[in-house]
């Protein structure tokens, strides 16, 4: 889900990673590598194999259902991420919570918003598809697992860089592969160990303000009420059947995590 919902356009595949639970590890292995792959090597190879069926075998899928039906997948999404809330807001108290947590929140929600709102109007680059550019997109890539809410594909729809990389992921294209692999690792590895840093001395500010950006993404990609009263019930459906999923899972994984303690 991670890897064909970080294709989608206006989805961040951190705001994914943090809604399932899987920030935390990345962050953990980049930051600390040796202990972190102690820890979490397990869940995080199976959970690598799935990105990368998603993001590389699902790409010509993604594609397809970009043409098809956009707004019924994003709604699919919304509800996933918006079901993942409750785990998310218990995480973050998980070492104390005071008002301060709470202003945290509310300011990362507001910057984020309006960060995304000015980018949005007013941003709008071309770059020619080629290595410069692939190696871009993995930059970008980065950006967006590294901060939640950071849409990747979005920014490449600005960039015009989107549909040659997907035809080149889909088509398993090593011009565009291997740069993306570049640019993703020349991003993630320096920035994951601040990340890392800041999560080790400021948990309660950090996991609060991760859900006040991961609420600003979800609130971006909101799609607009429109058409008739079919297709918004339809839209409505596919949000709530993401939410139910993603909240009976999150809980399934609590208990699991609960019986193995």
């Amino acid at each position: 889900m991670v890897g064909l919902g970080a294709i989608l356009p206006g989805i961040s595949g951190g705001t994914l990673c943090a809604s399932f639970g899987m920030y935390r590890p990345i962050i953990d292995v980049l930051s600390h590598f040796r202990n972190g792959m102690k820890k979490h090597w397990r869940m995080l190879g199976i959970f690598f194999i799935g990105v990368f069926i998603g993001f590389v075998g699902l790409s010509g899928f993604a594609a397809w259902l970009l043409k098809r039906s956009t707004v019924p997948v994003t709604c699919v999404f919304i509800g996933l991420i918006l079901g993942t809330l409750p785990s998310l807001w218990r995480d973050a108290g998980q070492k104390g919570r005071c008002r301060r947590n709470v202003l945290e929140l509310l300011f990362c929600f507001a910057a984020m918003l309006l960060l995304l709102l000015l980018f949005e109007r007013h941003f709008s680059i071309t770059v020619v598809p080629g290595i410069p550019g692939y190696f871009l997109c993995g930059l970008l890539w980065g950006l967006s697992f590294i901060i939640p809410g950071l849409s990747s594909s979005s920014l490449l729809l600005f960039f015009g860089l989107y549909q040659p990389m997907l035809e080149g992921i889909s088509s398993f294209d090593l011009t565009v592969l291997l740069p993306m692999g570049l640019g993703l690792l020349a991003c993630v590895l320096p920035l994951s160990k601040v990340i890392g840093l800041f999560y080790q001395r400021h948990y309660a500010a950090m996991s609060h303000g991760v859900i006040g950006i991961l609420l600003a993404t979800t609130v971006m990609i909101l799609p607009p009420v429109e058409g008739g009263l079919a297709a918004n019930a339809a839209n409505l459906l596919c949000l709530l059947g993401g939410g139910a999923a993603s909240f009976a899972f999150t809980r399934l994984s609590e208990k699991l995590s609960e019986s193995k303690s």
